[in-house]
């Protein structure tokens, strides 16, 4: 018996198009599995800019940058402008690590203020959430009660 022509035979080959490929395909992300979500905000940051320097603000958010990517993970932590966001498949872990990150950035000193004695020290803002929406939502309502 000649194998070859046996899986040669034209019942045997099926020709996939790419719309089949892309249809069947499956996605395999991490974001997937990550429901919560967080946002995360630097208190007075315009004010540190108007103050002082770009260059500061830049590297205040660059700061807290690594202090999320430290707790979370690269992958996990996004900035668009002036704030992050973060996903988690715990609430438990999600809130725990937001306050590591909060402890971390209370220890970083700003420049000195005119006409304020005490240093000022990083403030963080965060809110949690179902979507990203919602997490900056509630972090401007907890920023907004800080005041």
């Amino acid at each position: 018996m000649n194998m070859v022509n046996l899986l040669d035979a034209t019942g045997r080959r099926r020709v996939v198009t790419s719309l089949e490929k892309r249809s069947t395909a499956q996605l395999l992300s991490i974001r997937q599995n990550l429901h919560h979500q967080a946002c995360i905000g630097v208190d007075g940051i315009d004010q540190l800019e108007s103050r002082f320097s770009q260059n500061l603000a830049n590297a205040v958010m660059n700061q807290v940058r690594g202090f999320l990517n430290t707790e979370f993970g690269q992958l996990r932590v996004h900035r668009y402008r002036q704030v992050f966001s973060v996903g988690h498949y715990s609430l438990e872990s999600l809130i725990a690590g937001l306050f590591r990150v909060q402890f971390y950035a209370r220890q970083v000193q700003l420049p000195a203020i005119e006409g304020v004695s005490e240093p000022a020290l990083l403030s963080l803002s965060w809110g949690v959430g179902e979507s990203i929406q919602k997490a900056e939502q509630e972090r401007q309502r907890r920023s907004s009660l800080k005041r």
